[in-house]
């Protein structure tokens, strides 16, 4: 096994073993990969998406979508309402796209875990103090600076959050030297965002292990109660695409495939457990625009750089600037033809701000021979309740930090308020998950974590219960919804993990 990456559509995958296999390069993958290589072992990192190098990221959105997103960025929970989920595809996993927002696992959600799911000898706060810590150390953690990586709209956010008594702060993201960009959602052009793939991977690699791009697991195998090997196909394009292989774990293998490819991994592989596939949860949320004065060229600065905490605790929502890219923008503005165009020619004074709700909902997940992977999933009365009053806060916030219109984007709402009098037309917008222009991030469940095995896929230690050598370490393993970006926890779970593994 020769360490490094590689794309198994150019050059194959001739690899018939190692100590531990993990599937997938992301939060989860990366964090198992670093912790296990270090230990000594010979690792092989399989992910199915391509190795996309710096020099070729793009800057139309379409096309990073298409290349680094899952289903193109197509892929959708169905249910009442049909709601986009964004993942990514590609060495790095989400982990590649995302605004590389850190916050440590809340305290009461841990406890929670402990006190209701069994999980405090596996998860000990202690240790995931400690990962955490590393981690923040190692992936260079710091907030976004004012005056060169916030923007304008960053200061607008606070000045509104300000004046409404909200308490916010400029958000802590993964980077190192970050110059403003604006172009996570494309991979970063300079290699600052810390992703897996320019961070944990690499000290991986450093340590003899060895990256696989286009490399499809389609089954763990499993013998005589313990799981030995994986099969799959080669993707891509190149003269190998196409080809099968098989790879014999030594010791174990770790799947880190998402909170929706985890759990069909195991069920294409004929392990079946009365939970897995359930407890599906989400942060579903949703951006409130407002029109200014002044220019705010949204699409410059930080992609992510203020987020306003008054509320998460007490109802459930988190509100953050957003940098969406000018095409994106352009497609929620109100109006259509000769009523559209003079928003066009406003485009550069438009502030976009999202909200992003704890939701309770909880959804279920198949394999599909349509979809590849099939969400179900509808939000509750009370979800919707709550991103209607969080999307009225975020109005409220933009007039309060100067904004002359606000575009709710909601179906029976006007398409345009112009002052804060009209506030109270959000007390009567629908109930209806249907009105709402909603996106899915942040996901967990499937392969929820816990002590019984009648209720939960994976024990404390997150091996598949009833197994050997076979683990999960990604949010599947998440008994709830935490109300935070994943990302930290994901990665604090997975070093805790594999550092037990490991010796």
């Amino acid at each position: 096994m020769i360490a490094g990456f590689h794309d198994a559509s150019e050059i194959g995958l001739e690899v018939d073993a190692a100590d531990y296999i993990v599937i997938g390069s992301g939060a989860g993958g990366g964090a198992a990969a670093r912790v296990l290589a270090a230990s000594g072992a010979r690792v092989l990192v399989l992910e199915e998406g391509p190795l996309v190098p710096t020099a070729k990221l793009g800057t139309i959105l379409v096309d990073s979508m298409n290349r680094l997103f899952r289903n193109q960025g197509k892929q959708a929970a169905f249910g009442r309402a049909t709601t986009p989920i964004l993942q990514g595809r590609c060495v790095g996993g989400t982990t590649f796209v995302n605004s590389a927002i850190v916050w440590r696992l809340p305290g009461h959600v841990l406890h929670e875990w402990h006190a209701r799911h069994g999980l405090a000898d596996g998860l000990p706060e202690a240790a995931l103090d400690e990962a955490s810590a590393q981690i923040e150390e190692e992936m260079s953690v710091r907030a976004v600076a004012e005056g060169s990586t916030a923007n304008r709209q960053d200061l607008l956010m606070r000045a509104g959050a300000g004046a409404a008594g909200l308490e916010g702060r400029l958000i802590h993201r993964y980077e190192r030297g970050c110059r403003g960009s604006a172009r996570c959602f494309h991979g970063c052009p300079n290699e600052a965002k810390q992703s897996t793939t320019i961070n944990y991977l690499r000290r991986a690699v450093r340590d003899r292990a060895a990256v696989y791009a286009h490399a499809q697991v389609g089954r763990v195998v499993v013998e005589r109660g313990r799981a030995v090997a994986v099969t799959g196909r080669i993707g891509g394009a190149g003269r190998e695409a196409g080809n099968r292989f098989r790879v014999t774990a030594r010791r174990a293998i770790v799947v880190a495939a998402s909170a929706i490819q985890s759990p069909n991994l195991l069920r294409r592989s004929g392990i079946v457990r009365p939970s897995l596939g359930e407890h599906f949860q989400a942060h579903p949320g949703t951006t409130v625009m407002g029109l200014y004065p002044e220019p705010v060229d949204m699409w410059t600065g930080a992609s992510q750089g203020y987020e306003v905490l008054g509320l998460r605790d007490s109802h459930g929502v988190k509100l953050e600037s957003i940098n969406v890219p000018p095409e994106v923008a352009a497609a929620r503005l109100p109006g259509v033809g000769r009523g559209l165009a003079p928003y066009l020619e406003k485009l550069r004074h438009v502030a976009a701000w999202a909200v992003a709700v704890r939701a309770e909902a909880e959804g279920r997940i198949r394999p599909s021979r349509l979809f590849g992977d099939k969400v179900n999933y509808d939000l509750t009365d009370r979800d919707v309740e709550r991103m209607r009053m969080g999307m009225k806060r975020l109005a409220e916030l933009h007039f309060l930090a100067g904004a002359r219109e606000v575009f709710p984007g909601v179906h029976g709402m006007p398409s345009v308020l112009r002052s804060a009098d009209e506030l109270s037309r959000f007390d009567a917008a629908p109930i209806d998950a249907r009105a709402y222009n909603l996106v899915a991030t942040h996901l967990f469940g499937g392969c929820r974590a816990g002590s019984d095995a009648k209720t939960s896929v994976v024990d404390p230690q997150l091996r598949v219960h009833g197994l050997d050598g076979l683990y999960v370490m990604d949010a599947s393993v998440f008994p709830t919804n935490t109300g935070v970006n994943p990302q930290h926890s994901i990665m604090a779970i997975a070093t805790v993990a594999a550092r037990r593994l490991a010796s």
